[in-house]
């Protein structure tokens, strides 16, 4: 799935009509983030959040920060925004947009972007998941709390070129979960992503 597969036009929106689909693949709203983007915000520079419209609501899936930041300048009233709205995507093509995000965008931590990725159908995500069940893990997409070159980042790209899938895992498994060789006690099977 390409952006341009999908219509767009550029408007004028008033951030209370704007949701935040923060219950299937947005992150958590990090009011830390919002007030360093208020420091150096400069609206000439400031990208226009992208947002898509599906049954008749405004659904933002990049720039629900720079929003905020442009509502605690205004003194957190609501304010008109100028948006790029798409039409004809459904909540997973949001979330796949989502976790493609570049620029001055918050680097999205592994459990987020995974946690979108299943989401949004992405095959090697899926698959992903499933294997990791399979061994008796199960992922915890806790909001942000995988860490940029941890292991489990590296994961997916791992088992997507290696022919020896089980001895990745079985690696991964031992030097994650001391006893792997054990069976995990269900209290002790969640790994946060």
């Amino acid at each position: 799935m390409k952006t341009n597969e999908f219509t767009y036009k550029v408007m004028d929106l008033n951030t209370a009509q704007l949701e935040i689909p923060r219950e299937s693949y947005q992150r958590e709203l990090s009011p830390d983030r919002v007030k360093r983007i208020v420091k150096d915000f400069d609206e000439r520079i400031a990208n226009e959040p992208k947002v898509s419209y599906r049954s008749g609501h405004y659904y933002v899936f990049d720039g629900q920060h720079t929003i905020a930041a442009r509502k605690l300048r205004n003194d957190n009233q609501d304010l008109k925004v100028r948006c790029k709205v798409y039409f004809g995507m459904s909540e997973k093509d949001e979330a796949l947009l989502f976790t493609q995000q570049t620029g001055a965008s918050a680097k999205l931590s592994a459990g987020v972007r995974i946690r979108a990725r299943i989401f949004g159908g992405d095959p090697e995500a899926i698959q992903f998941k499933d294997a990791t069940e399979a061994i008796g893990l199960r992922l915890d997409y806790g909001q942000d709390k995988g860490k940029s070159g941890s292991p489990v980042s590296a994961l997916p790209t791992l088992l997507s070129r290696s022919s020896d899938r089980n001895g990745i895992w079985k690696c991964f498994r031992s030097s994650w979960m001391p006893g792997a060789a054990r069976r995990i006690p269900s209290a002790e099977r969640t790994y946060r992503a």
